[in-house]
Order: structure tokens, then sequence, then C-alpha cells
């Protein structure tokens, strides 16, 4: 009687422990849903650059990403919850940009191979060109990476892979993976580990080898999810306009994004939105695009800090110079890439302010401008820049004049020319035909743009007539903008607000 009450108890607390998991793993997944597409997507990358994930990132909640996330936790002694509270997802975003930064995750273009893909560039610093790609190797040839093509005219992809698998006596093969459109071969080759893919590109197949000893074992595993998870042909983006064909392949198209690509200055790239979580990646997807390109256009009411940091780092990283064009504006967070260039120059305005966050994220708000400052003192940006910008509530935006651009030494190098015309933002609503908007402010939270919203109507609602201003969502972003009949109402408007010591922002209404 008292081994079955045994064995009965046992089974109960067996059942109790299993349905504790199982909740765990439900209020990850409701967790995880709840994160827009590029949160769910960053945090699988952040969790594969700490050693945490081995899968594609593909912004979809499994056991993988349940397992990884609560592996990560119990690795900082939390409890393994598979739900991030904001210091955790903060901690995890720390620590995954301090191993890229040491890894030194490049996006490259290799026209050779025709792909687009990340590597890790402070590794891999000896380049050379192969007849079926390009060769990445470190100066102690203990890591190399290798991209290459091969036709399908006579073979096929399928068998391609078999090729990959067939016996070898100086390969093991310990994991494969085959579907219509990639497959994945790893394993050993002696002392060496290798991760091999192919995409299946139409007429051929375009992949990489990454092999690596064992003094980069944990760089080459997670370089190796990294790379996967951040490949692209080039075949499969738009075709590129005439100036980025090469004789030896295509650099590869404008993305269809944030940044456009002017057709008739193939040295710049241009920001002509909000910045979200995903804008980050569409910086890279421009470079790979572009790789030529040394000045950065910026017309954007700001958004993202995290994202706009990032961006910051990678424009001063490749001594990038930064350009607001006449008629056009650079705010709030906006402001952080524009500084972060080795010369800046600007025709239109550039606007600082705080930056806001809800109550709840004041430990995270606290960290985020730690951020901004050290990023500032990196950038060498003058006290009394920084001092505005401290100075300036968020719902608030002070625009530097001409004299004060140069007097604090905001500007520096040559002047930069160069003539353009942008369309509205995407994703910006239609306001009628011939109509335009003016952009207010553009905050991470719905409560806050609410409140910029109130504060707006009731400062300058004489200015704007019957119209009122509105929140909109856009993409992470809640923006607070007015919808005006022309561009030239628009434009009025927007000077009216600027002389009164606010900031403002006009863009197209088709």
């Amino acid at each position: 009687m008292r081994n079955a009450l045994r064995v009965t108890v046992w089974l109960l607390l067996l059942w109790a422990s299993a349905g504790l998991a199982y909740a765990s793993f439900d209020d990850s997944r409701a967790w995880f849903d709840r994160l827009g597409e590029d949160e769910r997507a960053s945090t699988q990358t952040d969790l594969i650059l700490t050693g945490h994930y081995q899968y594609l990132v593909d912004g979809q909640f499994g056991r993988g990403t349940f397992d990884a996330i609560a592996a990560f936790q119990k690795s900082q002694g939390r409890a393994g919850t598979g739900v991030l509270t904001d210091f955790e997802r903060r901690k995890l975003r720390d620590l995954a940009g301090k191993v890229g930064a040491d890894l030194g995750m490049e996006p490259v273009s290799d026209g050779e191979a025709r792909v687009a893909l990340t590597i890790p560039g402070r590794l891999l610093t000896v380049r050379s060109a192969t007849e079926a790609g390009t060769s990445y190797v470190s100066e102690d040839g203990e890591i190399s990476l290798e991209t290459m093509h091969a036709s399908l005219a006579d073979q096929s992809f399928e068998q391609l892979f078999e090729a990959m698998t067939s016996p070898d006596p100086e390969r093991v093969v310990t994991y494969r993976s085959f579907g219509a459109g990639r497959f994945v071969v790893s394993g050993r080759i002696g002392d060496y580990s290798f991760y091999t893919m192919f995409v299946n590109a139409g007429g051929e197949a375009v992949g990489y080898s990454l092999a690596w000893g064992r003094t980069y074992a944990t760089q080459g595993q997670i370089a190796s999810v990294y790379v996967a998870s951040h490949f692209t042909p080039l075949g499969n983006l738009a075709e590129p306009p005439p100036e980025l064909t090469k004789a030896n392949g295509t650099a590869g198209a404008p993305p269809r994004s944030a940044f456009s690509l002017p057709d008739a200055r193939p040295d710049v790239i241009l920001l002509n939105a909000d910045i979200t979580e995903s804008t980050a990646a569409d910086f890279d997807k421009a470079i790979a695009a572009r790789p030529e390109a040394r000045i950065v256009a910026l017309n954007s009411p700001g958004g993202s800090v995290d994202s706009a940091l990032k961006i910051a780092f990678e424009v001063r990283k490749r001594g990038m110079a930064t350009y607001v064009p006449r008629d056009m504006g650079c705010y709030s967070a906006c402001a952080y890439i524009f500084l972060a260039g080795t010369d800046r120059q600007a025709d239109g305005e550039l606007g600082v302010h705080q930056i806001s966050a809800e109550v709840a994220d004041l430990v995270l708000a606290q960290t985020t401008l730690g951020d901004v400052l050290d990023a500032l003192q990196q950038f060498g940006v003058r006290q009394q820049v920084i001092s505005h910008m401290l100075r300036t509530p968020p719902d608030d935006m002070y625009v530097f004049s001409q004299a004060e651009l140069a007097e604090l030494g905001i500007l520096s190098g040559d002047p930069i020319e160069v003539a353009l015309a942008v369309a509205a933002p995407e994703g910006t609503a239609k306001a009628g035909a011939g109509g335009a908007y003016v952009q207010l402010s553009s905050l991470s939270s719905a409560t806050e743009a609410e409140r910029s919203r109130a504060y707006a109507e009731g400062r300058w609602s004489t200015l704007f007539g019957d119209a009122r201003p509105e929140v909109l969502p856009a993409g992470s972003t809640y923006q607070v903008r007015v919808a005006t009949p022309s561009v030239e109402r628009a434009n009025a408007i927007c000077a009216a607000i600027k002389a009164d010591g606010g900031g403002c922002y006009v863009t197209g209404g088709s």
C-alpha cells in the first residue's frame, strides 16, 4: 500500500511538473507572438549570437525558440520562463551586440557568387576570387568561408545535394536537411567542422561553405547559423539599375525599404522614412546593393533609438559622410545617424529632443540614454549639442539654426552637393489628391504619441484650421501628423511651427 501511494504521489508530481513546463511553453509562445515581426526575428538573431539558438531566423515560435530563450535566461542566473522581461531583452541585446562587434559582422555583396550575405569580417580578413565565387580566410587559416554557384543545367538541385552527401572517406556528415528551395549539410573533415548551404535560385544553385578548426569552435558555430540566416541570392532581388551592373555580376538592387538608391548618384544612399526596428537591417541590404556608396542622405522624423544607433555605428565604421538635403529634415533618432558621419553637412534641418519611454520602462530608458550618450561621445559631439537634446522635452523639438550648425561644430568636411527629389516614405497613407502631411513626431508608444498629439493640438490649433492632428501606427512606431490639401499649405504650417520653436517634417501625400 505504501509503495502504491509513493508511485501515485510520484506520478502526480510528474504530471504537475509537466503541466508547469507546458504552461511556460504556452506563455512563451503568447509573449513571442505579441512581438512585432522584426522584433521576433531580431530576438532569434540575438540568441544566435549568444550561442543559444541553432536554427535559421524565421520569426516563428517553436521548441527551438523556447529552449533558446530559457537557456539564455538560465545562463544569466534567472528562471527559464521563456518570457523575457524588459531587463532580460536589454541584456540579450547588449551581449549579442558585443559578440557581433567582436566578430565584425559585415554585409557583403558578392558579385562573383551572385549572393548577398553577412560574414564575420574581423575574422575573415584575407579575400580572393575563385572560379565559382570568393574565398574569405582568417590570417591563421583556421576559419574560412567560400561562396560559390553551380549551374543546374546538367544536374538537378537534388542531385547536387546527393553529391554533397555521398560517402567520402575524408568527410563525416553529421547533419543533412533537404528542401526544394534550400539544403544544408554539416559535419567534420579531419579536425575541422564544416557547414554548407545551397539555395535553389532557378537555373543555378548559390551557396557557401564555412569551415573552422578547434581554435574557432564557438565562433564557427555561431557564424554558421548567422550567415545562413542572412544569405540572399542576388538573382532573387529586383533588377538593378544600370549603374549597379558589373561586368563580373551584379552588386544587387535597391531594396524596397526605408532606403532608396538614387539612379543619378551611385555614391548616395537615401533614408526617406521613419526609423523602425527593421531599418538597420534595411541599411545592411542597401550597403550590400551599393557597396561603393560614401554618402548617407537623411530625410526622417526619427523613430527607433536602437535601430538608429546600429546604423550610426555602421556609418562611422565605414567612414561615410552624412547629409541633410535642402528642404528635408533629420529629427530625433535620425540625428544620431547624422552625427556619426565622418563628414557632416546639412542644407536642411537637424532637430533633437529627449528620448521617450513609458514609466514602466524607466530602467530601459535610462540604459538607452546611456547608450546614446556613449555613442555621441565616440562621435566627438560637443556638450552644447547634447545639452540641447537633454533639455528639450520628447514632445518638442530643438531645431539648430544654420549659425548653430557651424558654431557648435556640428558640420564638418567639405560642402556636399546632392540634389534629391523624394516621394513619401513607404507606408505613408495618402492625404488626398495633391495633398501632403505635416508630420509632428514619431514615437515608440501609442501613449506617448497621444500625449504629443494633444500637446500639438493645444499649442498650434490655430495653424491647423479645420484639420486636426492624428495618431497613426507605422510599423513599430506611432506617427503624429496633420493632413493638408497641398504641399504649399503643409510647408506654410510647418514653417510657422518651426518659427514657434517646434519641429515638423513635410511628406508628400502620394
